[in-house]
């Protein structure tokens, strides 16, 4: 069970659950004094274990104050003090198991959620949360680890959303991030294991390409191409520039820089006409 952090309890409410299980302990002690123990080992024992049951409560209280857990707890350790002070060692002996398997199993509970939670944590820093793909900083990484084209023999592509301000103005931005999702898909499903995807903006993706000649490049373009076609939008529109010639270029940040005065060449074509057909769209619905 996850501990919930919440406000700490009142210090009258501390104070009443201390004297509860320091009268607890005060009985088993009394009877230890003036009773008759007849396994002294096993009260002792006993009692030993009720006061790590106290420091395990504290570290409880410090961590949470959820009622309904601390009032089971406090139920528990009442019944453990009837059963030790009646000193039925059997049923003391089965309690401490259970607590302890239990420990051992909501611990174990607690390592699994930490390594999850540990692991979306280190997915999402590499990851954009909502397409998937790696994120700007996974990008800018790899720029500096394939810094040298030429010698990994790499293609790029630029690709960018057409007139997405548009379509979030005109459909709503659920129908914006569709369309970026979307996007992200296609671009998954026509290029390879071995290239890197990233979403570098809000709607601007860079795909880098190792070990790609000229005609792998221009099949995978040639793939974005019919799937974008075929999609089912009409306004779904993808303006991309590519550069596949790495030995021309010292750096992979200039192959990347070139690859998008392509895309912003080929984009500005493409919007004039998308934006002639929004405003005749609209105009008719007017």
């Amino acid at each position: 069970m996850d501990l919930k952090i919440e406000e700490q309890p009142n210090k009258k409410l501390m104070l009443t659950i201390h004297l509860y299980y320091l009268i607890l302990l005060l009985i088993l002690i009394a009877k230890f004094i003036f009773g008759e123990v007849e396994s002294l080992d096993d009260y002792i024992f006993g009692l030993f274990y009720l006061v790590i049951l106290f420091f395990i409560m504290e570290m409880m209280l410090k961590i949470t104050f959820d009622k309904k857990p601390l009032f089971i707890w406090m139920g528990q350790t009442f019944f453990y003090t009837i059963f030790l002070f009646l000193e039925y060692h059997i049923i003391v002996k089965i309690f401490i198991l259970y607590q302890v398997l239990a420990g051992a199993f909501s611990s174990a509970q607690q390592i699994m959620n930490f390594k999850k939670q540990n692991e979306k944590v280190k997915f999402l820093s590499f990851h954009d949360e909502m397409t998937g793909l790696y994120n700007r900083r996974y990008f800018e990484n790899k720029l500096e680890e394939l810094n040298n084209p030429s010698r990994y023999n790499l293609s790029v592509i630029i690709a960018d959303i057409n007139n997405l301000k548009i379509i979030n103005d005109n459909y709503g931005h659920k129908k914006g991030d569709q369309y970026i999702k979307e996007t992200a898909d296609l671009l998954k499903s026509v290029t390879r294991e071995k290239d890197i995807i990233s979403r570098i903006g809000g709607d601007e993706f860079a795909i880098i390409l190792p070990d790609t000649n000229k005609k792998e490049c221009s099949q995978i373009i040639k793939r974005i191409k019919r799937k974008a076609k075929k999609h089912p939008e009409k306004y779904f529109s993808i303006a991309f520039g590519y550069i596949y010639n790495s030995q021309n270029y010292k750096t992979l940040e200039a192959m990347i820089n070139a690859a998008d005065r392509k895309m912003y060449h080929n984009k500005k074509k493409i919007k004039q006409n998308l934006n002639f057909n929004f405003k005749r769209k609209n105009s008719w619905n007017n």
